[in-house]
């Protein structure tokens, strides 16, 4: 046997003591069962980490588990922004329209105006030219002009005069032309403008109700009750007019007609009321501001209006003037009041706006914030996954070298103790000495080692018992036998300790001691082809066996058995094996002479497997001295 053989022997760990740790081959995989344990389902997340493919695999990993949220909150920045975006716009667009409204507003009330100054040239109060007309035809044409656009194609039903403000205009100038108290009356008067105002009305709620902004709508309700109320309003000044300066109303219609424009603006104000607390504190403050107390005034008229009886009332200026003055002053309040409502929409519409330009800038840095993120947290992975992998290689590498160390540990400490024994105290278990009923013990020597310990080197004498005591120990895997210890030349060997095996002790040791002596007859030792002839002793009994020693702890046995057979030993013939009369082998057919052993006398057995025609005396003599 090479050199190198017998070095890789001493560090051999027989297949009946390894201890099931991590294996230098597969190391890495068994380290990727303690990271990754195999899970149903996880096949394709269960990757090698230090190839190039599984530190793609660990790439992709930890992306998602960070760059998927960033992607997350990147698309909610994204949702986020597009709809402060559409609300800012919607927001304008509501601001515009109540704008507008601001305008159709005026343009109403310009309209109502002219309608009562008509209503007031036809009347007996009216003066015989209209050169007071001219300045509302004025303020009504600019008012006109001043409108941003002209929603001309809403009014189905009116057709051509009002699809732009320049066939609109021609049409009111062509009425206004014409107008005399005998080609119009009052009446003709009331519906030509009461029309136009219905249509105009008409395009203030549709201004209003085309944009979906819900943070006004109340007020933008309130608002267009309000403007159909102030319509209502005007119609009665003009019937109530009519009323005083003719001296009552021409037909019951008329009479119809003012009690449900009266009716209708109630109702109108009692709804914008019901939609916004503002209509009532600006309605109060207006009133407060004409410096008299006008509604009481009105609805003195009012009242006076709705009782009197067909074609009794005499013809009154004096209170046709006064009914007209204090309705102006009226519709005058329910304007300011229309006007205020308006700009409460557009102060909350501005503070909704600039909250929204702020919301708007705040996502866009954020957005640019994750933008600028993406990229930074990929290379920040890479390169903490690269670090990942490097460690990874480092912990492989230091677990090999551990578990190559912890092997050779084991290996040795298997050597010192047996395996069960070994795992206790691996596991800090308190070992206690055991007592076995029966087991077998053998020993056995090199026949005339003190001849050969002059003849040969001391290296020389180590390679021989090296050699020996590893084909010894190969012999030993094969039989359900524990190496004790060896000593020098001497080795010994135990069956039934510490797994009891029955009884199946004896049978072992002696299988195992007739392969030894043919084994070792066989072999070839050292320089010039040396042989060597063993002695065996065996004795089978009971024993005591437990751990003695802290610092290199040996697994001892106790007892007559093993001295026994130790004497069995010293006075076996070389080649020969002997045994004591309490072994369990049937089949010894010679008697040895009694021998002393330590002050008893003992019968042994002996067997003979093997006899040898040169035994002498001389070597008799060797054997007592060793």
């Amino acid at each position: 046997m090479t050199e190198k053989t017998e070095k890789d022997k001493n560090w051999k760990i027989s297949k009946k003591t390894k201890t099931g740790s991590i294996s230098t081959t597969d190391g890495t995989s068994d380290i990727l069962d303690i990271v990754q344990p195999p899970l149903i389902g996880r096949g394709f997340c269960r990757d090698e980490p230090l190839s190039q493919t599984g530190k793609r695999l660990q790439l992709i990993k930890m992306l998602c588990l960070t760059v998927l949220p960033i992607l997350g909150l990147w698309g909610y920045t994204v949702y986020t922004l597009a709809d402060s975006i559409n609300s800012r716009e919607e927001n304008n667009k509501q601001r515009s329209s109540v704008y507008y409204s601001i305008d159709v507003g005026q343009l109403v009330h310009r309209l109502q105006v002219e309608r009562d100054m008509s209503v007031l040239y036809l009347s007996a109060l009216g003066p015989e030219t209209r050169t007071f007309l001219l300045a509302e035809y004025f303020n009504t044409d600019r008012t006109i002009d001043r409108l941003s656009y002209w929603p001309g194609d809403l009014d189905k039903a009116n057709g051509a005069m009002f699809l732009s403000k320049s066939s609109f205009q021609d049409y009111l100038a062509g009425h206004r032309q014409i107008l005399s108290p005998d080609r119009f009356s009052i009446q003709d008067e009331i519906d030509f403008y009461s029309r136009i105002i219905d249509t105009t009305i008409y395009w203030l709620y549709n201004t209003i109700t085309e944009s979906k902004f819900s943070l006004v709508w109340k007020i933008l309700v309130a608002y267009q009750k309000l403007a159909s109320a102030k319509e209502n309003v005007g119609v009665e000044r003009a019937l109530g007019t009519m009323f005083y300066s003719q001296g009552g109303f021409e037909s019951h219609s008329y009479f119809e007609m003012y009690n449900k424009k009266l009716h209708s603006f109630r109702a109108h104000m009692k709804t914008a009321g019901m939609y916004s607390e503002f209509v009532g504190q600006i309605y109060n403050v207006g009133l407060q501001n004409t410096g008299t107390n006008i509604t009481s005034i009105i609805e003195a008229f009012r009242k006076e209006i709705q009782t009197s009886v067909e074609n009794t009332t005499v013809l009154d200026m004096r209170k046709s003037r006064y009914w007209f003055d204090n309705m102006t002053i009226y519709l005058d309040t329910l304007l300011d009041i229309q006007t205020q409502m308006a700009q409460k929409v557009i102060s909350i519409l501005d503070l909704a706006i600039d909250n929204l330009t702020t919301d708007l800038a705040v996502n866009a840095v954020l957005l640019v914030v994750v933008i600028l993120m993406c990229p930074l947290v990929i290379m920040a992975t890479e390169s903490l996954t690269s670090s990942i992998q490097i460690y990874a290689l480092t912990l492989v590498d230091k677990t090999k070298e551990l578990t190559n160390e912890k092997e050779r540990t084991d290996g040795l400490l298997y050597q010192m103790v047996p395996k069960q024994v070994a795992n206790r105290l691996k596991r800090q278990k308190k070992v206690e000495a055991e007592y076995f009923k029966t087991v077998t013990i053998c020993f056995s020597d090199v026949h005339g080692f003190d001849r050969i310990t002059v003849e040969l080197t001391p290296m020389e004498i180590v390679k021989l018992l090296n050699s020996l005591h590893s084909t010894v120990d190969n012999i030993l895997d094969d039989f359900d036998a524990y190496k004790v210890e060896t000593i020098n030349d001497c080795y010994m060997v135990a069956s039934g300790l510490p797994q009891r095996n029955k009884d199946r002790h004896a049978s072992e040791i002696a299988n195992f001691a007739l392969k030894m002596l043919n084994t070792v007859s066989e072999m070839k030792f050292c320089s010039g082809h040396r042989s060597i002839e063993l002695r065996i002793g065996i004795n089978s009994g009971p024993c005591m066996a437990g751990i003695v020693g802290s610092m290199m702890p040996r697994y001892c046995l106790f007892g007559d058995t093993v001295n026994t057979a130790s004497r069995m030993k010293a006075y076996s013939s070389r080649r020969h094996t002997k045994c004591s009369n309490k072994d369990e082998g049937k089949n010894m057919a010679r008697v040895a002479p009694t021998v002393s052993e330590k002050g008893k006398r003992v019968s042994p057995k002996m067997k003979e497997e093997e006899d040898d025609d040169d035994d002498d005396d001389e070597d008799d003599k060797d054997d007592d001295k060793d």
